[in-house]
């Protein structure tokens, strides 16, 4: 089984060199690295070119003649990877010694798996350890696995990368793409080992709460939903989330005319399931524009109706109903 390592860097000079080494220090060394620089204006490209002459393993590096920010970086990455299985590395983080032998040791128990993915123990920008993991965040606050999405802890079979490549312009999360196709053909499997660090500092992307350095709580989890929700979300703000549906919709109708067979059920169903939304919101949409008793009227058959299964409930109807009540603010 050959081994990829795909890493996209931007400005990540302080941090890198640990990334790299604990390559290095891998029991089971990946056979190439593929590194997408994004225009670095600190010295990232000479700190690779460097490690590049030494390292026992090929390194291959390019950079982008515009910057495509994080998702199109790792694109550009993904796209270059000739491996079997392929590991997403951030320029930040640390891996343990033995995250390659174990993902390799997953992936070889468990082919019919398309996505693998570890735990991780988070840190401070000095690698210090406050106690905490990202699934166990994850489960403090409440939720379930499917919120579990972090590329750096992901390695993925060439099989779904064939499938849902390349990540379309626009899209926003790189590794929100690749697990949602791997949940959608029911092929990711967790691991609960910690098997790296996940620095956290104030340049990194992510301000998920579970990614906090304080124990995440239901409590926390909960004002979170309530804050994100109050105000109510831009008619921007929606149609950019719109936007993503339908590039995810077209995403899933290329993978279809690609599979041969084996996924086109899982396919199907995440096609029906877009496309039943994306709808969904149209009719919203059109309610919303409808004077008041006419909201109230269309909104309360539409719930009767079953309309609102794949929304929000009682909270979506209300939305819909109060409509456009504050200029600029549309009720999702």
């Amino acid at each position: 089984m050959k081994i990829s390592i795909a890493m996209a860097t931007y400005n990540g000079a302080e941090y890198l060199s640990k990334q790299l080494q604990s390559f290095i220090d891998q029991t089971r060394q990946p056979d190439e690295l593929v590194i997408s620089d994004d225009g670095s204006a600190d010295s990232t490209m000479e700190i690779v070119e460097e490690f590049a002459k030494t390292a026992p393993f090929e390194v291959r590096c390019s950079r982008n003649e515009q910057n495509l920010g994080y998702a199109g970086n790792f694109n550009v990455a993904l796209m270059r990877t000739t491996g079997d299985l392929v590991l997403l590395s951030d320029q930040d983080d640390v891996w343990f010694p033995d995250k390659i032998s174990r993902l390799v040791e997953l992936a070889e128990n468990n082919p019919a798996q398309l996505v693998y993915m570890n735990d991780a123990a988070l840190t401070d920008a000095e690698l210090n350890e406050v106690g905490l993991t990202k699934l166990g965040q994850i489960h403090s606050a409440g939720l379930n696995d499917h919120y579990f999405v972090m590329g750096c802890c992901c390695a993925i079979r060439r099989e779904l990368l064939d499938l849902c490549l390349p990540i379309p312009a626009g899209y926003k999360a790189h590794d929100k793409w690749i697990v949602r196709f791997a949940d959608g053909v029911n092929a990711r499997l967790i691991c609960e080992r910690v098997l790296q660090y996940y620095r956290r500092h104030g340049n990194n992307e992510s301000h998920f709460i579970v990614n906090r350095l304080k124990k995440t709580t239901k409590w926390s989890w909960c004002k979170v939903l309530i804050s994100s929700n109050w105000p109510p979300v831009s008619e921007a703000e929606e149609l950019a989330g719109l936007q993503q549906k339908q590039l995810l919709l077209e995403g899933v109708e290329r993978a279809l005319g690609r599979d041969n067979g084996e996924y086109t059920v899982h396919l199907q169903a995440m096609e029906s399931e877009i496309r039943a939304f994306l709808q969904m919101m149209e009719r919203r949409r059109e309610i919303r524009r409808k004077w008041l008793l006419s909201r109230l009227v269309a909104s309360l058959t539409y719930w009767v109706d079953g309309g609102y299964r794949n929304a929000r409930g009682l909270q979506s109807v209300v939305r819909d109903v109060l409509g456009d009540v504050f200029p600029g603010v549309s009720r999702y």
